[in-house]
């Protein structure tokens, strides 16, 4: 029920935010950028394919850097496409959280790097940082790319 209620409200915030922002070049765009974040982080943990891909430009850049207990790195890339079919998953739980981040925006290209936490079922399986690229197209934020590392020891409790 709380999943839903959270996946509605995401949905309503993310339908306010895609209509075309503010034509004034000296309107502050920081509240539009980090509520496309917030409805992508809201998409992943309640298994909102559909919202996902509402927030992804259809041929963005989506990689993980996933670092094994033995100091190994995997990359893995994938399309929107996949990322939404992972998402969509069934029985899959997770819960993401930003822990801190930084955002920078310059005219209609803005980047947000965040520290993450990523539970599963009350455990925490990694944390890292997210790197979210947006670029501003006819007045509406999207994510042009989508990339974390995934480590698995050393995160906050």
């Amino acid at each position: 029920m709380i999943r839903a209620a959270t996946a509605a409200i995401t949905i309503a915030i993310a339908l306010a935010f895609a209509a075309p922002a503010s034509a004034d070049p000296r309107a502050d765009p920081r509240a539009d950028v980090l509520a496309v974040v917030t409805a992508a982080l809201t998409a992943i943990n309640t298994n909102d394919a559909v919202m996902f891909k509402k927030l992804m430009l259809s041929q963005a850049i989506i990689a993980a850097q996933i670092y094994q207990v033995d100091g190994s790195l995997v990359t893995r890339t994938m399309s929107v496409a996949d990322m939404a079919d992972r998402i969509a998953a069934p029985g899959r739980h997770i819960d993401e959280q930003l822990v801190d981040s930084a955002l920078l925006i310059q005219r209609d290209l803005a980047h947000v790097w965040a520290r993450y936490t990523l539970d599963s079922d009350g455990r925490r399986l990694h944390c890292g940082v997210d790197s979210f690229g947006l670029v501003r197209l006819d007045g509406v934020w999207r994510i042009s790319s989508l990339t974390w590392t995934a480590e698995p020891q050393g995160c906050p409790k």
